[in-house]
């Protein structure tokens, strides 16, 4: 018997083998397309990884975990096939259903959207880990320095517990009743197809409400809705910041539930930007909601030490010419006009330059003229092909597109930018940036990765 990993490059699966195989699971089978930074890092776990689909074949004791962005591939459906012929039970679970079957058992903290969600889950579950001593776990999207560059974390001083409960998840082990609800569970979560309402909640914070996901989302309204079973479906609290209350607030008949919390400054030793005020300000509401014992003093302290995450604009170091360059996940248009805003604050003088790998054909045509807006600030733009996770055929006939680069031919010129489909043209254009720029890659694909293999970077 396998436990099967499909979609492995995906920070949220590769998480999954990550505690698993932390968990002494050593029965892991993780594939993917593609190999990537987060594959590597399996590979050094001595994780078995597959690259490319249709090696391997579920066997009908296999247990496999998949993420929905590859619900068609070709081992899940002869898995189906596979059960259906032998009248057995498919034992398979999509990421959000497993994440479910993990909130079930433990006091689950969520935290989502539309900007800074993965910062703000990163601090408080630095702070947690701290300052509780019945944290046990975080997810999110994005791999951070201070926790060896993974995007988890796992109390070690209580494995024995949470062996039980995995065992109990996944085999069907006998539970001990005395660990439910004993530990705190932290997690970023994600609003595709109302995923999040999957898990048990007892506490949540809503950074923002921005509309996003068009591919599934009908309109604003449809969005808000989701958020709206959100706040009902949580026991407890949700945490909202004050400038977003009323907006908040608006969407739920259940008032009570929200929290309006109060932006109040705070200066880390090691970050800047002043959305951090923000998360700072939610990371210490929720810390006080879950365990009033602990004093603001106390958070404080121990907060101030909290570095970085990665690709959440990341100082990448410089090419030869000392050209400084950044990398980021974000592929929103409204995230692209905050870090313009703060690139210039603290660079003046300088170029700033984008590298730009659109994140779904969905995103781009539905907000063309936002990143048209926003882009127009920039001294120099590029566009690298897009990254077009879940989209199909249907997407061209939507929005009445030929083809890749004809979507990208035209949209770069309306902005008099310049589309990029070749890596090593990339490449050569990094390379020869002067002192005087700035460079920032906004990508929520594969080019990242490519830069740091592919380009020697100096500090």
């Amino acid at each position: 018997m396998n436990i099967v990993l499909i979609w492995a490059w995906w920070t949220w699966m590769s998480w999954v083998a990550w505690i698993l195989h932390d968990l002494w699971f050593s029965n892991l089978v993780c594939i993917d397309w593609f190999q990537s930074q987060l594959t590597d890092k399996l590979k050094e776990k001595w994780i078995k990884v597959i690259i490319w689909h249709g090696k391997y074949k579920v066997d009908l004791n296999d247990i496999v975990i998949y993420s929905e962005a590859v619900h068609d591939c070709v081992e899940i459906q002869e898995a189906k096939k596979l059960f259906k012929e032998k009248w057995k039970i498919f034992r398979s679970r999509n990421y959000f259903q497993f994440l479910w079957e993990i909130s079930k058992y433990f006091q689950t903290v969520w935290i989502s959207w539309t900007n800074w969600k993965s910062s703000t889950t990163s601090m408080a579950i630095y702070t947690t880990n701290k300052l509780n001593s019945k944290f046990w776990l975080w997810i999110l999207w994005a791999l951070v320095p201070q926790f060896k560059n993974n995007s988890y974390l796992i109390n070690n001083k209580i494995k024995s517990d949470l062996k039980n409960i995995f065992d109990y998840i996944i085999i069907w082990k006998k539970l001990n009743y005395d660990n439910i609800k004993k530990y705190i569970f932290i997690v970023e979560a994600c609003e595709y197809k109302r995923h999040f309402l999957n898990l048990d909640l007892d506490y949540s914070i809503i950074t923002n409400i921005e509309l996003d996901h068009t591919d599934y989302y009908k309109n604003l309204k449809d969005y808000q809705n989701a958020f709206s079973q959100l706040i009902q479906k949580t026991k407890h609290k949700v945490l909202v910041l004050e400038n977003r209350y009323e907006k908040i607030s608006k969407i739920t008949k259940e008032k009570d539930k929200i929290v309006k919390i109060k932006k109040s400054k705070f200066w880390f030793k090691y970050i800047l930007w002043d959305h951090n005020q923000q998360n700072w300000s939610l990371v210490r509401a929720i810390i006080k909601n879950i365990d009033k014992k602990i004093a603001i003093k106390k958070i404080t302290d121990t907060i101030i030490n909290f570095k970085w995450l990665r690709r959440r604009l990341e100082f990448l170091w410089t090419n030869q010419n000392w050209a400084k360059i950044y990398s980021d996940y974000w592929h929103m248009a409204s995230s692209i006009q905050v870090w313009y805003e703060t690139l210039k604050a603290k660079f003046k003088k300088e170029k700033v330059t984008v590298i730009f790998q659109p994140h779904q054909i969905n995103r781009i045509e539905t907000w063309r003229n936002d990143f048209i807006k926003v882009f127009k600030n920039y001294d120099q733009v590029f566009i690298y092909d897009i990254y077009a996770a879940r989209e199909s055929l249907d997407t061209f006939k939507k929005f009445k597109i030929k083809s890749i680069q004809d979507l990208w031919e035209n949209f770069a010129k309306v902005c008099w930018w310049k589309y990029i489909s070749d890596f090593k043209e990339i490449k050569k254009t990094i390379q020869s940036w002067q002192k005087n720029e700035i460079i920032v890659i906004y990508s929520a694909g594969d080019i990242d990765y490519q830069i740091r293999q592919n380009i020697k970077l100096k500090i």
